[in-house]
């Protein structure tokens, strides 16, 4: 008798970035909190009508960089988080270690 190998499937769901209107989530939902600000209190509630058409575009437009970062890299502001996080810890350094290494004595 042959055993089998057990597999435990993977949902594709759990594994899918988290992406509204093609942009990262989070992003997306600033762009929107923004654009609501821009037009709503200033805008139509003041009669205002240069700021709703300034948020307008400036939804429009920034949907449009969202979604071309997205699919760049759908986790982009992550590793961008990440890599300023990290940045102390990493020198730009074409050699790991160059600068940490000791200098002999002289005496």
């Amino acid at each position: 008798m042959k055993e089998q190998i057990r597999t435990i499937p993977i949902h594709r769901s759990l594994a899918r970035p988290q992406l509204i209107m093609g942009c990262e989530r989070v992003l997306f939902l600033m762009l929107c909190m923004v654009v609501t600000l821009l037009a709503g209190p200033g805008g139509i509630m003041s009669k205002n009508l240069v700021n709703v058409f300034l948020g307008g575009a400036f939804f429009f437009i920034g949907r449009a960089v969202l979604s071309r970062m997205a699919k760049a890299d759908p986790m982009m502001s992550g590793v961008f988080k990440r890599s300023v996080r990290y940045r102390p810890e990493y020198p730009a350094s074409g050699t790991a270690g160059f600068r940490n290494t000791p200098k002999p004595r002289r005496w």
